[in-house]
């Protein structure tokens, strides 16, 4: 990623950052008053020059992105405390701007973000964990891009729906393939990392490193998660066991179920994890039915260059 700007630029950049940050966690709670906001502005702007090249604008996009995440790491509680509710899927947007975006599935809740899919190559290899009740990503994966795409889902009225089959089920060039396992850890509660029950039934679950494994997958192109809050923990695992950078993953596709406040300082804490790990979020997607939901894409940044 470019970071070319001048050194005066890029620190003018970063306390602009600042600024908005603070306007972001402050302005509901004073009253404005819009023309000493016009002029506290105007002296801001005064140590900027306008923003016109590329490179520019994407410098202040990530500047904007890390400056969230600084305050946040100088003091969690205090900062998770400080964005109210309506707030919180606003607070992270697009970072970086692929060269091409598209939405595969369906046009409701159900379809995913990808991006660059001219790069996956042949047969890419998709893990989509939580089927649910829609298959249209996974089916439009294989349709389209002739991916491999195997879906994991423990709940029994999945497996009532889609019997697995060792030789998967052909969807135009691609192929689809379903077992009924989850993704674990499903709870970061001592001695109940991997007590997966559905409906009353005990199910299996597995981590992304052993599910690969079991596969003899060296690499996966892209990993989608939409597992109803299950995805904190499992991604906890994943991220500090390195399995990301092990297997490849280009793409994270994640619905993030914010249900709680002890669930939104989770939910900075991997944002910051996935950047620190060069993951980027190039789309997002609120959840038009549950303002508690939203879609986040992430890309690493190596797929872009």
């Amino acid at each position: 990623m470019k970071k070319n700007l001048a050194p005066g630029r890029a620190i003018a950049l970063v306390l602009l950052s600042n600024f908005f940050l603070f306007a972001l966690v402050s302005c509901h709670h004073t009253q404005v008053n819009f023309v000493n906001n016009i002029h506290e502005k105007d002296l801001l702007f005064q140590s900027v020059q306008p923003l016109h090249q590329p490179a520019e604008i994407q410098q202040k996009k990530l500047q904007d992105h890390l400056a969230i995440l600084k305050q946040f790491n100088q003091n969690p509680d205090e900062f998770a405390r400080k964005v109210i509710k309506k707030e919180r899927h606003y607070l992270f947007d697009g970072v970086v701007d692929p060269e091409v975006t598209i939405r595969v599935g369906h046009l409701g809740d159900g379809g995913k973000w990808i991006c660059n899919p001219q790069r996956l190559g042949e047969k890419p290899v998709i893990y989509s964990i939580g089927v649910g009740e829609d298959i249209s990503f996974d089916t439009d994966m294989a349709g389209l891009f002739g991916a491999q795409v195997f879906m994991f889902d423990p709940n029994p009225e999945v497996s009532k729906n889609l019997p697995p089959k060792d030789e998967g089920y052909e969807c135009g060039a691609g192929r689809l393939f379903y077992q009924a396992v989850g993704l674990g850890p499903v709870s970061a509660e001592k001695g109940k990392e991997w007590e997966l029950t559905i409906n009353g039934q005990r199910c299996p679950a597995k981590s992304l490193a052993d599910l690969a494994a079991s596969l003899g997958h060296q690499s996966v192109d892209i990993l989608k998660m939409d597992i109803e809050g299950g995805e904190y923990a499992a991604l906890h695992q994943i991220l500090s066991a390195g399995t990301l950078n092990q297997l490849g993953v280009k793409m994270i596709l994640v619905e993030f179920h914010i249900w709680d406040d002890g669930l939104f300082k989770d939910f900075l804490t991997l944002i910051n994890s996935l950047t620190e790990q060069d993951y980027l979020i190039y789309r997002k997607e609120f959840n038009a039915t549950n303002i508690k939901c939203a879609e986040y894409a992430f890309v690493h940044k190596s797929f872009l260059q």
